[in-house]
C-alpha cells in the first residue's frame, strides 16, 4: 500500500461492502500471512490450513479496523489478528487431536523411522523420551518442549532469551540427533 490515507479509504471501502477494495488488501496482505504462517509449526497440520487461518484473521482485521483511531497502523493491527486467529486454530487444534498427534511429524522424521510405532512397540513411553533426552543438551531439551507445545520461534526466542536464528538451528540439531538416535538403535 502506497500511502495511508490511501490504504484507509480502501479499508473503509472493504468496510462498507466494496469486494473489490476488500480483495485487493487481501492481496496486498497475503504475503504478510505467509510470514506470520511459517513461523509456527504444528503437529499433524498442514501450513495451507495455517495459511488460511491466517487469512480469515486478515479478513477479520480489515472488517474491524477502525481507521480514525489510528492508534496502530493497519500492518500492526492485521499482524496482531492474523497471529490470534492462527493461535487460536492451533489451541483447538491441540484440544481436539493432542494425543493423536504423531510425534514423528513433529520432528519432521522420515517415514522409515516411525517414531509412533516405537513409542507403541515401548512398554512404557517413557524410555523413549528418556533415550532422547540423553542425546540432547539443555537448550535443546527446552527448545524441543516449547516446539511440542506448538509455540513460534520467536515466542520461543523470547521465553529463552535467545536469537530466534538459534531457535532454528537448535531445531535443526534436534531433528539430526534424534535421527541418528533412531538410525543407530534399528540396526
Amino acid at each position: 500500500m502506497q500511502d495511508i490515507y490511501d490504504e484507509n479509504s480502501i479499508i473503509t471501502k472493504a468496510q462498507h461492502g466494496d469486494s473489490e477494495a476488500e480483495n485487493k488488501l487481501l492481496i496486498a496482505y497475503s504475503a504478510l500471512v505467509k510470514t506470520i504462517a511459517r513461523s509456527y509449526f504444528v503437529i499433524g497440520v498442514d501450513s495451507d490450513d495455517l495459511v488460511q487461518s491466517g487469512m480469515i484473521g486478515l479478513l477479520n482485521a480489515v472488517r474491524n479496523y477502525n481507521v480514525q483511531d489510528g492508534a496502530a497502523s493497519f500492518k500492526t493491527y492485521a499482524s496482531t489478528c492474523i497471529h490470534n486467529t492462527i493461535k487460536t486454530a492451533i489451541k483447538k487444534h491441540m484440544s481436539v487431536s493432542s494425543d493423536d498427534a504423531p510425534l514423528a511429524e513433529a520432528l519432521d522424521i522420515a517415514d522409515e523411522t516411525d517414531l509412533e510405532k516405537a513409542f507403541l512397540e515401548e512398554e512404557d513411553g517413557r524410555l523413549l523420551l528418556d533415550a532422547i533426552s540423553s542425546v540432547l543438551n539443555e537448550r535443546e531439551r527446552n527448545v524441543l518442549k516449547l516446539f511440542l507445545k506448538a509455540m513460534s520461534y520467536q515466542e520461543i526466542s523470547e521465553k529463552l532469551g535467545i536469537e530466534k536464528k538459534q531457535v532454528d538451528n537448535t531445531i535443526y540439531a534436534v531433528r539430526k540427533k534424534i535421527k541418528r538416535m533412531l538410525d543407530t538403535n534399528s540396526d
